[in-house]
């Protein structure tokens, strides 16, 4: 079974992804590069706790038949990533570790460049 880190990660990757057309269209406007960059934020944690609601359910008592169901695949290929064995805690670390310098890497950078616009 995989960490929750591991789906924690796979649902930030996968919404960062799908959030970034709509963050380069905002990205070179001033004015709303804040918003682009903060729905990119919001919507890749979004997807990843959506990722981690079996693990969650499992967590509250729900039996684990029902949490290893293929139903559960709604939520990111969880029972799929959860076939990786153990270890999937050390890439769920490492990656999740990577996801948040990524993402803050991308603020600074957003960050410098409001900074340097408004010098200019």
């Amino acid at each position: 079974m995989a960490h929750a880190t591991l789906h924690f990660t796979a649902g930030m990757v996968v919404g960062m992804a799908a959030q970034l057309p709509l963050l380069r269209r905002g990205w070179g406007q001033h004015r709303e590069r804040p918003k682009a960059l903060l729905r990119w934020l919001y919507r890749s944690w979004a997807l990843g706790v959506w990722a981690i609601i079996p693990s969650l359910l499992r967590y509250a008592g729900v039996p684990a038949d029902f949490c290893k169901g293929w139903w559960m695949n709604l939520f990111l290929f969880h029972p799929l990533i959860n076939q990786w064995g153990f270890h999937a805690t050390i890439i769920g670390g490492v990656t999740l570790v990577g996801t948040f310098v990524l993402q803050y890497g991308v603020i600074l950078v957003a960050l410098f460049k409001n900074q340097k616009e408004r010098v200019t």
